[in-house]
């Protein structure tokens, strides 16, 4: 049992990197901007945080199926939505778009760790 426990911290400590990638969009964003435009193109990694803490729920509360394992999938067109997005509309300094491969290297652990986890199929 406490190997699974600290595996599920990991995964959630883990899990909040993008979230800071978010984090440096938005400050990074010109404050003259509108608060809304600013939260916009730095929603990419709060998504996939989010849905890395959701696939690691579901695998904690015991509710794997194989059924979520879709809904899943589709769930992570979102932060690659929202990345295209910042890409072309964010107006700070284009050197932030580097931290961009973070993000996609969390999204397809997301993938892989997360679809196991929402499943119950591992590997």
């Amino acid at each position: 049992m406490f190997a699974f426990k600290t595996a599920m911290v990991f995964w959630l400590v883990a899990a909040s990197v993008p979230l800071v990638t978010s984090l440096v969009y938005f400050r990074a964003s010109p404050p003259t901007e509108s608060l809304t435009q600013r939260i916009a193109v730095s929603l990419h990694g709060a998504s996939i945080s989010a849905l890395c803490i959701g696939a690691v729920w579901v695998g904690m509360i015991g509710a794997p199926r194989p059924e979520l394992g879709a809904i899943f999938r589709f769930l992570l067109v979102v932060p690659l939505a929202l990345v295209a997005y910042s890409l072309w509309h964010f107006h700070g300094k284009r050197a932030i778009h580097l931290l961009q491969g973070i993000n996609l290297l969390w999204l397809t652990f997301a993938f892989f760790l997360g679809g196991m986890a929402v499943t119950g199929v591992w590997l």
